[in-house]
């Protein structure tokens, strides 16, 4: 018996900002996985306090007026606003999530989901759901394994250079430090 991983890609679990929902379509029509750039994504956690009390009155002083200029500029849509961070795995073929409302195997769905804040690097991406569950530790909820479909290169590179390891570690700190 052949134990050889077939894999195309390696698969990372993480904790990523996204939404998910599933279209209203037969088959993949088309869809294109692609990323945006630009923007800003305004992330409402506090930053982490510096330990010299004067560099730390400054730095909110700054923050303070950055957050009034960003709130003076043209205003987009704040993509982020309603994401919440979720643990995924992931991989540049596929990915398994979470999601709160059932769906079936064939289902077509569009995943958001933020790499970066600043600049901002938003995927979009599609897939084709190929597993579906209920979670058993965690009420009304389902994990669901998708196939991505339209997947472009440049957006396979953002995902697989992305540094899922460190993003984990910051995260796993900051919620030590704020719980």
């Amino acid at each position: 018996m052949n134990n050889e991983n077939k894999r195309n890609y390696p698969r990372v679990n993480t904790l990523l900002p996204f939404g998910a929902r599933c279209l209203d379509l037969e088959k993949d029509d088309g869809l294109q996985c692609r990323v945006s750039r630009g923007g800003i994504v305004i992330d409402e956690t506090a930053p982490l306090p510096v330990q010299d009390e004067r560099l730390n009155d400054w730095l909110n002083m700054l923050n303070t007026k950055l957050d009034y200029l960003i709130r003076l500029a043209p205003s987009q849509h704040e993509i982020g606003a309603s994401m919440d961070f979720e643990p995924v795995n992931i991989s540049a073929s596929g990915m398994m999530m979470i999601v709160t409302d059932p769906v079936k195997i064939g289902d077509i769905m569009e995943i958001k989901m933020i790499l970066q804040a600043y600049p901002a690097k938003i995927l979009y991406l599609y897939g084709e759901v190929i597993r579906s569950g209920e979670t058993p530790h965690l009420l009304n909820r389902h994990t669901v394994g998708i196939k991505f479909l339209g997947m472009t290169e440049e957006v396979r590179n953002e995902i697989l250079k992305f540094e899922f390891k460190k993003h984990g570690e910051k995260l796993l700190t900051k919620k030590k430090l704020y719980s």
